[in-house]
């Protein structure tokens, strides 16, 4: 088992800010002259089989994706400018690079990860990270990508012209992913079942005065482990338990979303809608005539409707063309059934990936409608900062591409033996309290049997 040590053991569940990342107030340094250098692999790789201990990043859905080591580059926001901010310095690292890429598939040459934070206000702050060195696989086609940095004493020229030197085998650098029994965990929510469902009616409270249309309320629990478990581990298991959500990893959060919020690849955007939940038992679906009935629920439409506008109204100017699903379908998912709308559109020439992220968040699928009034009340119920939690997370190339998921089914790694579980769910005039407190339990159960089983 790892030690509970989290300078020696820097992969177990740790919040401990990336090394070398500056401090959330620190102005940003000139950007470092990168080189980058992207070799294709001839081996099959089970990605999610080679997640190794000293993971600093990871992106995975059906078994592929991409698994970053190491720290070449990162920086940190905070504030309502993050996103831009952000944006620019990535792009002016973009712009000083030297990339050599013979693959050329989506997710080589130079990408770097980002998790934002969901409040403007929020003391934790926003991170983009670039490593040192990514194992890829996408459309089956796997690739290595090594990233150097250019010492400030060496002769520029000559330093861009070095080629990053290949290890001998690739494995070297991405190992087998570390195996751990599962451990006993003790789950404290903030909230007894009582003093929750007496927070949704606060909310419904504020819908009904007309404060708000809809109310995203979430929980969170504390999670205390019996001995900590590597991150690689807690993500090969999310991997393997939900394979088409998106599992991710950077920083402070872990866990598997099935809610895309931007994804956009030579002009083209996609965005998943999901609003309107109905818990199931595990192994179990919904039988055809609850589906049906789901499908037709007054409440879950309106609350569906909310979140598609959110979205759609939102990208006008950012894109030529948008289209929504004509009406929403089921996405079943291990535990939940979903209402769930696809989004597409055209961009506009420049838009970004992180462009759309910034501007859709937070959507209304996490947070309500009107926007300001929905965050209002939530900053008024919730007893916590949402850190990391229903804000984008994803990565992005240096063309701007990329995706960007809401972290959803999530932790926050605290320390190595404490995470931070949370979870919620939208309230329109008619919502249930019992309904809904049932609901934000179902969405933690994902990260939650990743984690371990709770105390006998």
């Amino acid at each position: 088992m790892p030690t509970s040590d989290p300078v020696s053991d820097p992969s177990s569940v740790s919040a401990d800010p990336a090394p070398g990342a500056p401090s959330a107030h620190a102005a940003p340094a000139a950007a470092p002259a990168l080189r980058v250098r992207t070799l294709r692999l001839e081996d099959e790789i089970d990605l999610p089989t080679h997640l190794p201990r000293d993971l600093t990043a990871a992106w995975l859905r059906h078994g592929q994706g991409m698994v970053g080591v190491g720290t070449a580059w990162t920086c940190t926001t905070s504030g309502p400018d993050r996103f831009e901010e952000a944006s620019a310095r990535f792009r002016e690292l973009a712009a000083a690079a030297r990339i050599d890429d013979e693959v050329g598939t989506r997710g080589s040459g130079l990408i770097a990860f980002g998790s934002f934070s969901y409040a403007a206000t929020s003391p934790r702050p926003s991170t983009l990270l670039v490593p040192r060195a990514i194992l890829g696989v996408l459309d089956n086609d796997p690739f290595l990508t090594l990233v150097d940095v250019l010492d400030e004493q060496e002769d520029a020229s000559d330093a861009m012209d070095r080629v990053p030197a290949a290890p001998a085998d690739w494995r070297d650098l991405f190992p087998s992913t570390p195996r751990a029994e599962r451990t006993h965990v003790q789950i404290d929510p903030d909230h007894t079942p009582d003093e929750y469902q007496e927070l949704v009616r606060r909310a419904l409270g504020m819908i009904e005065e007309g404060r708000a249309q809809k109310i995203v309320l979430s929980e969170s629990s504390t999670v205390h482990l019996e001995q900590a478990q590597p991150v690689a581990t807690l993500l090969g298991r999310l991997a393997e338990s939900y394979p088409t959500t998106w599992v991710y990893h950077l920083a402070d959060v872990i866990g598997a979303t099935p809610e895309m919020l931007a994804d956009t690849e030579h002009g083209r955007l996609f965005s998943r809608v999901l609003a309107g939940s109905r818990p199931v038992a595990e192994g179990s679906e919904l039988a055809e005539q609850d589906r049906r009935a789901f499908r037709s629920d007054a409440k879950e439409l309106a609350e569906h409707a909310f979140a598609i506008d959110s979205v759609t109204s939102r990208l006008a100017d950012l894109t030529t063309e948008i289209t929504a699903s004509a009406e929403p379908f089921v996405l079943r998912l291990p535990g939940l059934e979903h209402l769930a709308s696809d989004v597409a559109g055209e961009l506009r020439e420049g838009v970004t990936s992180l462009d759309v992220a910034g501007r859709l968040h937070p959507s209304a699928a996490v947070s309500g409608t009107p926007r300001e009034a929905a965050d209002a009340a939530i900053a008024e119920l919730e007893v916590r900062d949402r850190g990391g939690y229903a804000s984008p997370v994803g990565w992005m190339d240096a063309e701007g591409d990329g995706q960007w998921a809401i972290a959803l089914r999530m932790a926050h790694l605290e320390t190595p033996t404490r995470v931070r579980v949370q979870s919620g769910g939208g309230l329109v005039a008619g919502s249930d309290p019992v309904l809904e407190h049932a609901e934000a339990l179902a969405k933690s159960r994902p990260v939650l049997r990743a984690i371990g089983r709770p105390q006998d």
